[in-house]
C-alpha cells in the first residue's frame, strides 16, 4: 500500500501535490539546461511517474473539491505523453475519462462519450468555477491531438464552446479562424498545483500552429489567396524562430504557385534570416531559381543545401530540443511535412550533379555523379535497388546519368565501365519475350474484374530492365563511336537494338500504370539505337546498312522523326546515287509539317536519353540543305 495511505486522507492529497509539483521541477529544470542529450529519457522518466500519479489518484472515486489536483496531473500526463508520441491521437480515452470523472464529481454526465458532447457538458458546469482554468487546459490538449491529426473541423467546434457566448448562435462567429481567433482562456492558475506548460504559452502555440494548417489546406485545395491571408496572419502572431522561419517558407511556396517568384524568394530569405536552421527554405529557393532558369543561383542554392544537410550540427545548433510541445507534433499532417521537407544528403546531391548536367557544367557534373555511385557501393547497395529518398530515381538510372556525364566530358573508357555495371546486373533478368500492355485487361485474374497489381508490376519492372540494360549498351556504343571505333560502336548498338526488339506492345485500352512513359522512352531510344548504328555504318562506307537503319528509325516513330535522321537520310540516299529519290524524299519533307526539335523529342524521356550525335560525326546540315536545293531547282 502507498505509505500516503496511513499518515489520512487529507494528508495524501498534500503529498499527491508535492509529487506533482516534483515532477514538474524536474521537467523544467533539465529544459532550462537545453541539452539534447538525455531529453527522452528524462521526457520518459517524467511521463512515467505523472502516470503513476495519476493511477493512484484515480484509484479513488472523484470528489470535487479533490478535482484540481486530479485534472492538473491528468494534463501533465497527457503533455508527457503527446510529447513523447510526437502527436497523435494518443491519450484520447485517458482524457475522456478524466472528464468522465470531473462530471461524476460534479454530479452530473455527458448525453454520450463523443468527445464534443462531453467538452459541451464539462464547459457547462466548470464556467465560472474554479475548475475553468483546469478544464481549459485540458481543453488545449484536445485542441492539441486533434491539431495533430488536422481534423479541423472538430478544432473550430471546441473553439466555438470555449467562446464567451458559446450558448447561442456558436456559428455566427464564421469561419475557422475566426473561431480559433475568439478563443478565451482562464487565467486564474492554481498555485498550488504546478504545470509543465502554461496553458497561455500552449494557447499561443496552438494558434499559430491552426492557422498555418488552414493555410496549408487551402493551399492544397487551390484556394491560394486565402492561404496566403493565412500564412500572412501567422507570421504576425507570436512565436518560435523556428515556427517563423517554416511560416516564412510556406509564404514563399504560395506566393511561388500564385505565379510571383520574386517575392517567393523574398519570403524564402526571411526564413534564412530568421532562423539559419530552416533547410527548406534553402530548398525551395532552389526550386525557385529553378524556376526562372537562373542556373548558377540554384546550384549555389544547393551547393550550400548539401554543406548544411552533410554537416547538421550547423543547423542544429539554434533549435531547442526541450521544449515539450514542439511545432512538428502539431503540423505532422503529411501535407505539411511533404511542403517543409529537405532531400536527404544523396537527394541534394543527386540534385546537384542532374543540374549541372543539364546546364552543360560536364566535369561539376561527373564529380557529384561519381561521389553518388561511391556511396552507392559504401553502403552495400546493388544497382536495381530503389532508393528509399522520393527526390532519388532507380539507381540503374542514376549509372546512366554518369555515363552520359563521363561521355559529354570526354571520359570514353570511365563511361563504358560505368555502363557495364548496369549491364552486368540487369541483363540477366530479362525474359526472352516481353508483351507489355498499355492495358490492364490481360493482367486480370481470372475471374476477377479488377487488375493483377502484382502482374502489371512485374511487367513493367522487365520493361525497365529492358530499357536500362539497352541504355546501356547504347551509351557504349556511342562511346566507341567517340573514340572512333565504328566496329565496336556498330556491336554495341546491335546490342541494345536486340534488347528493344524483344519488347512488343499491346494497345489494349487502359494502361497500365507506368508503362506509357516506360514505352514512350523505349520508343525514343530505339530511334537512337537505329540512327546511331546508321551513322557507324557510314563510317564504315556501307551506306546500305546505314540508309536501312534511317529508315528503320523513321519507322519506329512515324511522323516524330527527327530532322538529324532525316538529314542523314538524304546523305546515305545521295552517296548511293540515288539522287531522284533524295530528291524526292526532300520535297516530300518540306511539303511536310517541320520535323520535332530536339527539344520536342527530348521531352518526358529520361536525362540518360538525351543523347546526341558525337562531335566529330556531326553532318553539316546547312551543306545537305543547300546541296538538295540546288539539285531539285
Amino acid at each position: 500500500m502507498d505509505p500516503a495511505f496511513s499518515i489520512g486522507r487529507t494528508d495524501c492529497w498534500d503529498i499527491w501535490t508535492d509529487e506533482n509539483n516534483s515532477i514538474v521541477k524536474k521537467w523544467k529544470s533539465f529544459a532550462r539546461i537545453k541539452k539534447r542529450e538525455h531529453a527522452n529519457e528524462t521526457l520518459r522518466q517524467c511521463h512515467y511517474e505523472s502516470n503513476k500519479l495519476l493511477q493512484k489518484i484515480q484509484g479513488l472515486p472523484p470528489v470535487a473539491a479533490r478535482l484540481p489536483l486530479e485534472l492538473t496531473v491528468l494534463y501533465n500526463t497527457l503533455l508527457f505523453s503527446f510529447s513523447l508520441s510526437g502527436g497523435g491521437d494518443t491519450g484520447e480515452e485517458l482524457l475522456s475519462r478524466g472528464l468522465v470523472r470531473g462530471l461524476e464529481a460534479l454530479s452530473s454526465q455527458a448525453p454520450s462519450r463523443a468527445p464534443l458532447d462531453l467538452w459541451r457538458a464539462t464547459l457547462q458546469v466548470s464556467s465560472g468555477t474554479e475548475l475553468a482554468h483546469c478544464v481549459h487546459q485540458l481543453a488545449c490538449v484536445q485542441w492539441a491531438q486533434w491539431l495533430s491529426t488536422c481534423q479541423l473541423q472538430s478544432i473550430r467546434e471546441l473553439a466555438l464552446l470555449l467562446t464567451d457566448s458559446w450558448t447561442e448562435n456558436l456559428t455566427s462567429l464564421g469561419d475557422f479562424l475566426a473561431a480559433i481567433r475568439e478563443v478565451h482562456l482562464s487565467v486564474d492558475e492554481n498555485p498550488a498545483c504546478s504545470v509543465a506548460l502554461s496553458s497561455g504559452e500552449f494557447r499561443e502555440l496552438l494558434h499559430v500552429c491552426s492557422v498555418v494548417a488552414q493555410g496549408v489546406v487551402q493551399m492544397e485545395g487551390g484556394q491560394l489567396s486565402e492561404a496566403l491571408l493565412a500564412f500572412q496572419e501567422a507570421a504576425g502572431l507570436s512565436c518560435s524562430r523556428t515556427l517563423l522561419a517554416q511560416v516564412h517558407t510556406l509564404t514563399g511556396i504560395c506566393l511561388s504557385k500564385l505565379g510571383r517568384p520574386q517575392s517567393a524568394l523574398q519570403c524564402h530569405r526571411k526564413a534564412l534570416e530568421t532562423d539559419f536552421g530552416c533547410l527548406s527554405a534553402l530548398y525551395q529557393s532552389s526550386l525557385v531559381f529553378r524556376q526562372l532558369g537562373v542556373v548558377q543561383a540554384e546550384i549555389e542554392a544547393l551547393s550550400l543545401l548539401h554543406s548544411a544537410v552533410a554537416c547538421p550540427s550547423s543547423t542544429e545548433a539554434g533549435q531547442d530540443w526541450t521544449a515539450l510541445i514542439a511545432p512538428v507534433t502539431l503540423l505532422c499532417s503529411p501535407a505539411v511535412m511533404h511542403m517543409l521537407s529537405t532531400p536527404a544528403l544523396l537527394g541534394v546531391k543527386y540534385s546537384l550533379a542532374q543540374r549541372s548536367l543539364h546546364s552543360r557544367r560536364f566535369s561539376e557534373a561527373v564529380e557529384h555523379y561519381l561521389d553518388l555511385l561511391a556511396s552507392f557501393h559504401q553502403e552495400g547497395q546493388q544497382p536495381v535497388t530503389t532508393g528509399h529518398s522520393p527526390h532519388l530515381p532507380r539507381i540503374p538510372e542514376i549509372y546512366l546519368e554518369a555515363a552520359l556525364a563521363l561521355l559529354k566530358a570526354k571520359r570514353h573508357w570511365d563511361a563504358i565501365v560505368v555502363c557495364e555495371e548496369v549491364v552486368s546486373k540487369t541483363v540477366v533478368l530479362i525474359p526472352d519475350q516481353l508483351a507489355v500492355p498499355l492495358s490492364h485487361a490481360e493482367l486480370r485474374d481470372p475471374g476477377s474484374t479488377e487488375p493483377s497489381d502484382e502482374a502489371c508490376e512485374g511487367k513493367w519492372e522487365s520493361l525497365n530492365f529492358v530499357l536500362w540494360a539497352a541504355a546501356a549498351y547504347f551509351l557504349q556504343g556511342q562511346a566507341f563511336t567517340c573514340l572512333k571505333d565504328s566496329k565496336e560502336a556498330v556491336t554495341h548498338f546491335t546490342r541494345c537494338i536486340s534488347l528493344l526488339v524483344k519488347v512488343h506492345v499491346q494497345h489494349t485500352g487502359w494502361q497500365c500504370e507506368g508503362t506509357a512513359s516506360g514505352v514512350q522512352a523505349l520508343q525514343r531510344l530505339k530511334v537512337l539505337a537505329f540512327t546511331a548504328r546508321g551513322v557507324s555504318f557510314m563510317e564504315r562506307q556501307q551506306e546500305k546498312e546505314a540508309l536501312h537503319n534511317f529508315q528503320l528509325s523513321l519507322q519506329a516513330s512515324p511522323g516524330t522523326g527527327s530532322a538529324e535522321t532525316e538529314l542523314w537520310l538524304l546523305e546515305a540516299l545521295w552517296r548511293l546515287g540515288r539522287r531522284e529519290e533524295a530528291a524526292a524524299y526532300w520535297r516530300k519533307s518540306q511539303g511536310s509539317t517541320q520535323s520535332p526539335t530536339t527539344e520536342d523529342t527530348e521531352g518526358g524521356v529520361p536525362l540518360y536519353l538525351h543523347s546526341h550525335f558525337p562531335e566529330n560525326i556531326t553532318l553539316d546540315a546547312d551543306s545537305v540543305k543547300r546541296r538538295m536545293e540546288e539539285y531539285v531547282s
